[in-house]
């Protein structure tokens, strides 16, 4: 296998949101060269599909298995982040600088108690 295109997947961080939700962040990055990657960062987070998560009259018409037929159960929220040509030295640094705007700009939307149910329905409507 070239190891120029080796993919790391490595486990950054697992957060508990305050919505009950759980959020992995992980580093995707791909050496490119001797000394080079394509650095990524990859948030997710599996919404399982539970009535639950909707307060009442929120679905209107829509059955929970409906929704489940057209989204799938868990519903995969996934953000990616990467910068390219980031030398060996200075990949961690990227990385940690990645996850750290990340966490600052979309953690408190993602923590929101609305933000699993929405997110479906976005989803949803998308179908």
């Amino acid at each position: 296998m070239d190891e120029t295109l080796e993919t790391l997947e490595i486990l950054i961080e697992t957060v508990e949101l305050d919505n009950g939700q759980t959020l992995t962040i992980e580093d995707r990055s791909k050496k490119i060269g001797e000394d080079a990657y394509q650095v990524a960062v990859e948030a997710r987070i599996a919404v399982a599909v539970e009535a639950a998560l909707f307060p009442a009259g929120a679905l209107g018409e829509i059955s929970m298995d409906d929704l489940r037929k057209k989204v799938g159960d868990p519903v995969v929220f996934e953000y990616r982040t990467e910068r390219n040509f980031i030398m060996a030295p200075d990949k961690a640094d990227v990385v940690k600088s990645l996850v750290d705007t990340f966490k600052a700009s979309l953690l408190p939307y993602l923590s929101k108690p609305d933000f699993p149910a929405k997110f479906v329905l976005k989803e949803y409507r998308k179908m």
